[in-house]
């Protein structure tokens, strides 16, 4: 029977090396649902394997046997009459069972940081997330570190994977995301993508296991440093998990400030040229226009002009002027559909050549000056240019 055996084992190895794979990440929900559906295949691959080799064993043998005059058993009358068959044993293989769970997901941030993996984009190429080791505290600028990991079933199989909270550090606050990690059949790390992608309005500050699967994520509209109090921070709990298709949000606030007031408020600015030369001088206007592209009535607003220090005006002004409102009286709100414009001097020495300055615009409460979202940030801000002629 030894060449049967053979067979057998060589089953088990072409298993395990289907199985073994580097930590790498291949992004998006197709990731996570191949993942789990290869799991699945190589399983289902390998029981069929072995069980057309334990059929074919018993009869070759007793063809082989010198003392049997009867012919050999038919398969389907034997499978059929055989007793259920016992519970694996703890010695036996996972993977010649078919009643054996996923393979047991749970990593320490330590375990992570101790191979090589792939994970999510940060946004830029200011924190290198290819074939990283993921340090287990923070390590200084643009590297990544685990700040947190958490048990929980994150793909529907009901075993238990690990979601961790990665961040990376460009400057004085930390960007942050939650990254699902899972092992394969032989052990190996596996990374099965963004839980909670990276956020330019939501600050991951800690995570805890979801009730049912997933994770619940304590996000902040920023994070207090350089003099500002955490008191000012805003708070929400945001649910998160695997929806049979793709990680998503599945429970509480998707916005900060009023969801009523969450519109689409977009800047445009003209040039500004500038005229003759008077007094040693020459100055110009700009027009600035705010318009509510979006279905909801806006929250109040403010327009600041960044870097414009001693042109902005008349004469010499902060270095933060305000083309709309000012940071403790925002411009009124604008109704769905409505436009309103303001014009701005600029005056600059005779010998100004030509440059630019940017425009800012920030939706804020009724009542307060916390920020309200806007679904399309990238229309938010102008720059503005200035030629001499």
């Amino acid at each position: 029977m030894a060449e049967f055996d053979d067979l057998i084992n060589g089953a088990l190895d072409d298993f395990r090396d289907a199985e073994a794979s580097t930590a790498t990440f291949a992004p998006g929900a197709a990731a996570v649902r191949a993942t789990v559906k290869r799991r699945r295949t190589v399983r289902l691959t390998t029981m069929s394997v072995l069980g057309a080799l334990l059929i074919a064993a018993p009869i070759a043998a007793f063809a082989a046997d010198p003392h049997g005059n009867n012919p050999p058993p038919v398969p389907g009358v034997t499978v059929t009459t055989v007793p259920a068959p016992e519970p694996a044993s703890p010695s036996t293989s996972p993977s010649t069972s078919p009643s054996t769970p996923p393979p047991d997901g749970r990593l320490t941030a330590a375990q992570i940081g101790a191979v090589k993996v792939t994970v999510p984009s940060f946004g830029g190429d200011w924190c290198p997330t290819t074939q990283v080791r993921l340090a287990t505290a923070r390590p200084g600028l643009g590297k990544p570190w685990v700040g947190k990991v958490v048990h929980t079933d994150l793909d529907g199989d009901a075993a238990l994977e690990t979601a961790a909270l990665v961040l990376c550090q460009p400057g004085e606050t930390p960007a942050s995301q939650v990254v699902a990690f899972d092992r394969d059949a032989t052990g190996n790390i596996v990374v099965l993508g963004a839980v909670v992608p990276v956020s330019g309005t939501a600050k991951i500050r800690d995570i805890s296991v979801r009730n049912g699967g997933g994770i619940v994520a304590d996000v902040t509209d920023f994070i207090a440093c350089c003099g500002a109090s955490a008191d000012d921070e805003r708070h929400q709990q945001r649910e998160y998990g695997w929806d049979g298709t793709k990680f998503r949000q599945l429970a509480g606030p998707a916005v900060f400030g009023d969801p009523g007031r969450v519109t689409d408020l977009r800047l445009t600015a003209t040039e500004v040229v500038l005229g003759p030369v008077v007094d040693g001088r020459r100055s110009g206007t700009v027009k600035f226009t705010v318009h509510n592209d979006g279905p909801n009535p806006s929250g109040r607003f403010r327009v600041s002009l960044v870097n414009c220090s001693f042109a902005c005006a008349a004469e010499p002004r902060a270095f933060d002027l305000w083309a709309f409102g000012s940071y403790d009286a925002p411009h009124a709100p604008l109704a769905a559909g409505q436009q309103v414009s303001e014009t701005v001097t600029v005056t600059v020495a005779a010998d100004f050549t030509g440059g630019t300055f940017e425009a800012i615009l920030e939706a804020v409460g009724l009542k307060d000056t916390h920020w309200i979202e806007d679904p399309k940030p990238g229309n938010n801000q102008v720059t503005v240019r200035i030629r001499a002629s």
